[in-house]
């Protein structure tokens, strides 16, 4: 098996990254925007500089809560995962081809489209909605997600009085504090202002979300060459410091949210100083996050498999492939995030499509292979003989279902393919078409349910 086989650092080198990280933590101190957080880690037995709200936290205590917090998932115990859609603010118009803002309609047919497509595990809106108030969009977002997705989900979080509210939604989804805590349906990613500062509302909701339980993926997004050192190494280093800092900030808390070292980097296009999502350095870094985390003991997700193309075209295929495969052979639990094109400028439907098609058979080949009596076939290869011929073998027959079959990917002959031709992207928007026609939302609650959270819905409105 390719799985978990693939190293980029040694076990030394990820050593000497994490030394690199506690001494950031111990000698450079990250900034904590909130009083209540430095009294916390001040009676922890850090170092606190009021006036500039710098924390200096000992490596003994950071040691002590990589101990003490639980991982959402053990590293290799996770299924591997096409992580949710990408969530953005502009959506690409097949017809047009030009990026538009994303609107409720939008949201809802990304949430149809992931609910069918087989290979994405996650959900998500895909777009923020900007025909409501911007200011309480994530509300609308999680709103859908709770009554209408059939797969675990995840949105963003804005304010602490989302937090707030996404909580209440989750009390009523679920039945109750208790049932809320061991469902963990909410998860956050956690996003320090790189270098080095969390910021107060971050810090609340990370609060809000710790004392129910609910998962916390720390997702700092360093940018090698301008919010980090324009050396690899040294960006891991301040990445790894980033997530760490969460991390001990919540095992100060006394929080039970199970938790993740995320490693949504990005790299710079040093000429021009634009941020680029698959520059082959891109790679480089997530492969050494991802072995950071699991050196540490727990699971790390990356931004991998995405595209600076602008369209479907082989640069993008390469892009995607390059990052995703070398991950996913890694052994990094997730992949994502889907349907981003254009360098996150925009979100596509047939493009999560297409990704979706990629997850396939990435899945298929984490099937490996399987070896006993009846996949070595020794009485079948006797019987057949020199010559023979094995497809009317019933043995065929009994597997001839075991093999991927690809649905916008085309396998016919040079002259079928041509007299038909559409390319992947008009395939794809068929399929898309196809399911929106053929499908629609259902409620996944109770009625009662979904009037409560239209409520709580009907409620923030009003206050804006």
């Amino acid at each position: 098996m390719m799985f978990n086989q693939l190293d980029v650092v040694s076990e030394q080198e990820i050593e000497r990254i994490l030394d690199t990280s506690y001494r950031i933590l111990e000698e450079v101190g990250p900034k904590f925007e909130w009083d209540f957080a430095l009294d916390l880690l001040e009676k922890r037995g850090c170092k606190v500089d009021r006036a500039k709200q710098i924390v200096s936290i000992p490596r003994a205590l950071t040691l002590e809560a990589i101990n003490g917090m639980t991982p959402i998932a053990k590293p290799q115990d996770y299924p591997k995962i096409f992580w949710a859609p990408w969530i953005g603010m502009n959506i690409i118009d097949f017809e047009t081809k030009k990026k538009r803002r994303g609107v409720i309609r939008d949201c809802c047919n990304t949430v149809t489209l992931v609910n069918r497509l087989e290979n994405l595990s996650v959900s998500s809106t895909g777009v923020v909605p900007q025909d409501v108030p911007i200011e309480i969009a994530d509300i609308y977002m999680a709103e859908m997600l709770f009554k209408y997705s059939e797969k675990m989900f995840t949105t963003w979080t804005y304010t602490t009085q989302s937090a707030r509210d996404l909580i209440e939604m989750g009390l009523a989804v679920t039945g109750g504090v208790e049932e809320l805590k061991a469902s963990k349906i909410i998860n956050y990613l956690a996003e320090p202002v790189s270098p080095l500062k969390l910021a107060k509302h971050s810090l609340e909701i990370m609060k809000i979300y710790g004392e129910m339980d609910q998962p916390i993926n720390m997702g700092p997004m360093v940018q090698v060459g301008t919010t980090g050192p324009a050396t690899l190494a040294g960006a891991v280093a301040l990445q790894m410091a980033e997530n760490l800092a969460g991390l001990v900030y919540l095992y100060c808390l006394g929080s039970h949210s199970p938790m993740a070292l995320g490693g949504p980097m990005q790299t710079s296009d040093m000429r021009t100083g634009r941020c680029l999502y698959a520059a082959p350095e891109l790679s480089l870094i997530h492969l050494t996050l991802v072995a950071c985390a699991h050196y540490l003991g727990f699971m790390s997700g990356c931004t991998s498999g995405l595209c600076d193309a602008n369209t479907m075209d082989y640069q993008c295929g390469w892009e995607r492939g390059l990052s995703g495969v070398l991950l996913w052979a890694a052994g990094s639990e997730s992949l994502g995030m889907r349907g981003e094109i254009g360098g996150g400028e925009a979100f596509s439907h047939e493009s999560l499509v297409v990704e979706n098609e990629m997850g396939g058979m990435l899945r298929k080949v984490s099937e490996g292979i399987l070896v006993n009596d009846e996949t070595l076939a020794l009485d079948v290869i006797e019987r057949v003989g020199i010559g023979g011929n094995y497809l009317f073998e019933e043995h065929t027959a009994r597997h001839s279902r075991d093999f991927f079959q690809p649905d916008v990917f085309r396998r016919d002959m040079f002259d079928v393919f041509w007299s038909d031709y559409k390319n992947v992207e008009e395939r794809a928007h068929e399929k898309v078409v196809k399911i929106l026609e053929e499908n629609e939302l259902r409620l996944q609650v109770s009625d009662d349910v979904a009037a409560e959270i239209d409520r709580i819905v009907r409620r923030r409105a009003a206050s804006v």
